[in-house]
C-alpha cells in the first residue's frame, strides 16, 4: 500500500469513527514544566507559552489548556476534517481567541510554522506509517523552542505483543471489507469465536479473555477505540529503547516519562531497584526498559528535549528542586484518628495507593494537605503549617524536621502519592467559581459522550446528576450557603436524588449528606 493510499485510509477511518476527545492529565504543559524542573531543566512558563498539538482531534486536550491560560497560544492540527470541524465549533461557541485548529497532514508541517514551547502528540505515533512517525520527530526538532518540551504518547512493547495477536485475528476476518462498521462487526465476531474455541491454556486465549470486555463494548466511544487500535491500517508499537534511539537520530534527547513515578526502579520494590541499579548503572533508558518488562507496559508518555540539553538532566532528585514545587495530596488515615507522634499509621491516597507514615512531621503534613485539597501548598507554607500544628509537641531540631518534611514531599512526587506544579493551584478568590467556558463545556460534547468538564489539574471530571445541576451556578456570584440552599431545595422537591455516602448515611435527604455532596462536587471541580 503506497503512502497516499494509507494516509487516505487513515483519514477515512478517523472520519468514520471520530475519537471522543478528552484531556490527558499528564500532557498538560503545566505538568510537563514541573517534571522538567524535578530533573533540573527549566521550561517556558505555560501561562504565556506557544503550544502545538499533533493529532488534536476535536480539541478536547488543547481547549481546556487555552481556557486556563488566556495569554498562551494553542495550535492543533489533525488529518480528520470531521474532528477539526467539531473542534472549531467548540472554540467558536466558547469565544476563545487563543486557539487555532487546522486540518493538515503532519508531513506538511515545518519550520515555517514557527517555534513552540510545548509540542504534544498523544495517541498518534503508533497509529501512523513510518514516514509520519519520522515527521513527528522532525517537527519536534525543527519546531521546538530552545528550552521547550515535546510529549509523545505511544503504544509500547512488551505490553502490546499479546494484543497484536488479538488484532491479527480480528484483521484476518475483516480482510477484504471496506466499510468501517462492517469491519468492526466482523472483527468482534472473530473474538467471540476464539473465546469459545481457542485452546484454553494458550497465550491467545488469555489475551482474548483480557481484551474481550473492551472489544465487545458497544458504546460509541469504545467502538471508536477498538476500530483504531485493533483494525486501523497502521499499528506500530515499539520498545522504549528503540523510540529513544530514533529520537536521538533526530537530535532529540529522552528526558523522562510524564508519569514520573514509573521511572524509578525502587518504586517497584527494593530488590528490583537494587538489581537494576547494578545491571543498568546510570542508563535511565535501560532501567525503564527493564521496568517495562517487569510491568508488561503497553503505553508510554515520553518527554523529549533538544539533544544539547541532555547533559543538564539530573535523575537524582534533589530536595532543593522539590522545595520549589507546589504540592497537593489527599491522604486519608486508615487507622482512625491521626496520632501526632512517630507511631506508624497507614494513609490511602486519592488514587487508592497506601503509604505508611511513621513520623509526626509527615502525618501533620498529610493532614495539612488534606485540608487544602485539591489545592496546592508551597514547601514553605507547608512547613509553617506543620510547625504550627506540632507546636511544642515536637522535640526535633530544625535539620531533623527538614529531613522528615523533605522525605514526605519526595514520596508525594517521586512515589506518586500526590500532585505537583511549579505554579500554585489555588481556590477561587471569594465565592466558588468555575470558568464560564468550563461551565458551558458539557453542552458542546457530541451526543453519546459522557457529560464532563475539566478541572485545573487538566483532568476530565465526569458529572453526576448533582454536579450537572450545580455546575452552571458555580459562577462566583453565589456563596457556599447559596449553593447549599439550591441543592437542598432540589433534593427536597424531588428534582435530585443524592445517594448517602455510606449505608449508615440515612436516606440521602439529610442536610449533612447534601452538604457533603456539595463539598465533593466543589473539590472535583477545584472551585
Amino acid at each position: 500500500m503506497d503512502v497516499n493510499t494509507q494516509t487516505n485510509e487513515i483519514q477515512q477511518n478517523y472520519d468514520d469513527y471520530p475519537y471522543y476527545s478528552f484531556p490527558y492529565e499528564h500532557s498538560a504543559p503545566e505538568h510537563l514544566a514541573a517534571v522538567a524542573h524535578v530533573f533540573g531543566l527549566s521550561a517556558p512558563d505555560p501561562r504565556g507559552a506557544r503550544v502545538l498539538e499533533l493529532g488534536c482531534a476535536a480539541g478536547g486536550n488543547l481547549i481546556p489548556f487555552a481556557v486556563r491560560n488566556p495569554d498562551a497560544r494553542a495550535v492543533g492540527v489533525d488529518l480528520s476534517g470531521v474532528q477539526v470541524q467539531e473542534g472549531r465549533k467548540r472554540v467558536k461557541r466558547l469565544k476563545l481567541k487563543n486557539v487555532e485548529l487546522r486540518q493538515q497532514d503532519l508531513l506538511t508541517l515545518g519550520e515555517v510554522d514557527g517555534k513552540f514551547d510545548y509540542i504534544i502528540c498523544h495517541g498518534v505515533y503508533s497509529w501512523v506509517p513510518a514516514d509520519v512517525q519520522q515527521a513527528i520527530l522532525r517537527v519536534c526538532r525543527e519546531n521546538l523552542s530552545a528550552d521547550g518540551i515535546a510529549y509523545i504518547g505511544y503504544k509500547t512493547y512488551p505490553g502490546w505483543k499479546s494484543r497484536e495477536i488479538v488484532r491479527d485475528a480480528m484483521l484476518l476476518r475483516a480482510r477484504g471489507l471496506t466499510g468501517g462498521r462492517e469491519r468492526l462487526a466482523y472483527g468482534r465476531g472473530m473474538i467471540d469465536f476464539l473465546r469459545q474455541h481457542a485452546s484454553k491454556d494458550s497465550v491467545l486465549a488469555r489475551a482474548v479473555e483480557r481484551d474481550h470486555p473492551l472489544i465487545s463494548n458497544g458504546d460509541t466511544g469504545m467502538s471508536a477505540y477498538v476500530a483504531h487500535d485493533y483494525l486501523a491500517p497502521a499499528n506500530a508499537p515499539c520498545y522504549l529503547q528503540d523510540f529513544a534511539g530514533r529520537a536521538g537520530e533526530q537530535g532529540l534527547a529522552y528526558l523522562g516519562d510524564a508519569i514520573l513515578p514509573s521511572m524509578f526502579a525502587f518504586n517497584y520494590g527494593d530488590e528490583i531497584g537494587r538489581l537494576l541499579m547494578e545491571e543498568c548503572g546510570h542508563s535511565q533508558v535501560a532501567i525503564e526498559q527493564y521496568l517495562d518488562f517487569v510491568s508488561d507496559r503497553s503505553f508510554r508518555t515520553s518527554l523529549l528535549v533538544h539533544g544539547e540539553r541532555a547533559r543538564g538532566i539530573a535523575y537524582h532528585v534533589g530536595h532543593e528542586r522539590l522545595r520549589g514545587l507546589h504540592v497537593a495530596a489527599s491522604l486519608t488515615c486508615a487507622n482512625g484518628e491521626v496520632r501526632p507522634d512517630d507511631s506508624p499509621q497507614q494513609f490511602n491516597a486519592d488514587n487508592g495507593n497506601p503509604i505508611v507514615l511513621d513520623d509526626a512531621v509527615a502525618k501533620a503534613a498529610a493532614v495539612a494537605l488534606g485540608e487544602a485539597w485539591p489545592f496546592t501548598m508551597s514547601f514553605d507554607a507547608l512547613k509553617r503549617d506543620v510547625l504550627t500544628r506540632l507546636n511544642t509537641a515536637s522535640t526535633r531540631d530544625a535539620a531533623a524536621f527538614d529531613v522528615c518534611l523533605d522525605r514526605f514531599v519526595n514520596a508525594l512526587v517521586v512515589r506518586g502519592f500526590g500532585r505537583f506544579r511549579l505554579q500554585p493551584v489555588t481556590r477561587s478568590a471569594g465565592n466558588p467559581a468555575v470558568p464560564a467556558a468550563m461551565r458551558n463545556y458539557p453542552a458542546l460534547l457530541p451526543e453519546g459522550q459522557l457529560a464532563h468538564t475539566v478541572n485545573p489539574w487538566h483532568q476530565p471530571v465526569q458529572l453526576d446528576e448533582a454536579a450537572q445541576f450545580l455546575l452552571h451556578y458555580i459562577d462566583g456570584a453565589r456563596t457556599r450557603k447559596d449553593l447549599l440552599g439550591m441543592l437542598w431545595k432540589a433534593v427536597q422537591d424531588g428534582t435530585l436524588t443524592i445517594a448517602p455516602p455510606t449505608p449508615e448515611g440515612g436516606d440521602g435527604k439529610s442536610r449533612a449528606v447534601v452538604a457533603q455532596k456539595l463539598e465533593q462536587v466543589l473539590a472535583q471541580l477545584c472551585a
